[in-house]
């Protein structure tokens, strides 16, 4: 087993993109997760926290510079200057005469704003308050005060108000749209940050090459969950050549590696080859059932758990294949982790040990362990059999055109 250094592999583009597309749910269920929230709580903010709705008055003056007396004055004023001249006890002052008792300086100040001026001369002034009414007050009020101003400072001649608008409702939460759309770029982000931080650091076997990359363990071929009729050539093709001479073949079942990402207790070993469905086991090859096998065909390893699930079809496959690829009067005998007393024994009277590892997600941790058993008891691993591997997987990352296993070969592209 060579050293450990799978989260330092480096990206492959290619097996990434196809790793990520099938939790493409997963960003946008994270997107509209993240947009729901943001959205609900700008709205919150804006509707439950900002407090009573607001209503503002609209007016606009016009503003005459005294420009014979004083040239180019204008150029000194802009909506910043206005917005804090408003303010000032000067303006306010003038504003106030005309306010009816009961209406404070700190209201009016609080109350005014200048909007953004295109033209110097013409200004736009809002008042807002969260009374209808008190809004249109102090907006009637600013046209007598600002009319007093004008004629009380120099450089000004006049400002004439040319409209006053009915008081409105100021719209509320009018950045929904903003915020839903930066929670769900925000969502989909993260999450993709999420992925990347689990695709670095998954030891799963997807394809024989992460296999290759961490195990000195060559690979016989693949098992694909479509019997890929090209995979299953090259596995015949690798097993007779890497078997061959051996009469006994011991297959080590690596399914339950997958069931849960971690190691199960199967403890049963099972004889393949010409398998019947009720799990009793004939024939293997061109030999019958030797004495390390009860009557059953299963024999219990120790410590193993009572009632543990069969050995996988993909691996009885597997063993029938490695059995007919071997040569006459092979056999392959199927056993699974933990290894009892019994076990052991077999696994060192026979000829090749082979592993059948399932690709996908949950594998690669519990297959080092695995590794680490067999190292431990001085058995060497003659190959490995990619099991359940996704055809679509495999046909997008290598370019491998369908081909049914009657149908006409097909070509690399």
């Amino acid at each position: 087993m060579r050293e450990e250094k799978f989260w330092q592999e480096g990206m492959d583009g290619k097996r990434f993109a196809l790793c990520l597309f099938k939790k493409g749910w997963i960003i946008l269920a994270a997107a509209l997760a993240g947009a729901a929230v943001a959205a609900g709580i700008y709205l919150f903010a804006a509707l439950v926290l900002g407090g009573k709705p607001e209503y503002q008055v609209f007016s606009q003056y016009r503003i005459y510079f005294d420009k014979e007396k004083y040239g180019e004055i204008e150029d000194y004023y802009n909506a910043y200057t206005w917005g804090e001249i408003m303010k000032t006890d000067q303006v306010v002052d003038f504003v106030m005469e005309a306010l009816p008792e009961g209406i404070s300086k700190a209201q009016v100040k609080a109350s005014v704003s200048v909007g953004q001026m295109n033209d110097v001369k013409i200004m736009p002034l809002y008042i807002t308050t969260q009374d209808a009414g008190l809004s249109q007050e102090i907006a009637k009020a600013y046209v007598y005060g600002l009319d007093k101003f004008a004629k009380s400072i120099e450089g000004l001649s006049e400002m004439q108000c040319w409209t006053v608008e009915p008081a409105t409702q100021v719209p509320r939460a009018t950045k929904t749209v903003n915020a839903f759309i930066f929670g769900g770029i925000l969502g989909a982000v993260f999450s993709f940050l999420v992925l990347v931080f689990f695709y670095i650091l998954d030891d799963s076997i997807y394809l024989e090459e992460d296999f290759a990359k961490r195990f000195r363990i060559p690979v016989l071929g693949i098992l694909t969950r479509g019997k890929d009729a090209d995979y299953l050539e090259e596995l015949k093709g690798n097993a007779a050549f890497l078997l061959k001479g051996s009469k006994r073949i011991c297959l080590v079942d690596g399914s339950c590696l997958k069931q849960t990402g971690r190691m199960e207790k199967s403890g049963q070993t099972e004889k393949t080859g010409q398998t019947e469905k009720s799990g009793r086991t004939g024939k293997t090859g061109q030999t019958e059932i030797t004495d390390q096998m009860e009557k059953t065909g299963y024999e219990t390893g120790q410590g193993a758990a009572a009632g543990a699930s069969a050995v996988m079809p993909s691996c009885r496959e597997a063993g029938e294949l490695l059995s007919a690829a071997a040569g006459e009067n092979a056999e392959t005998l199927v056993t699974a982790w933990p290894f009892g007393e019994k076990e052991v024994r077999m696994l060192h009277s026979a000829d090749s040990v082979v592993l059948a590892v399932p690709c996908g997600f949950g594998n690669g941790r519990a297959l080092f362990h695995l590794a680490a058993q067999l190292e431990k008891l001085g058995i060497t691993a003659a190959g490995a059999v990619l099991t359940d591997a996704d055809d679509k997987f495999l046909r997008a990352y290598y370019g491998k055109k369908k081909r049914k296993a009657s149908g006409k070969r097909k070509q690399w592209t």
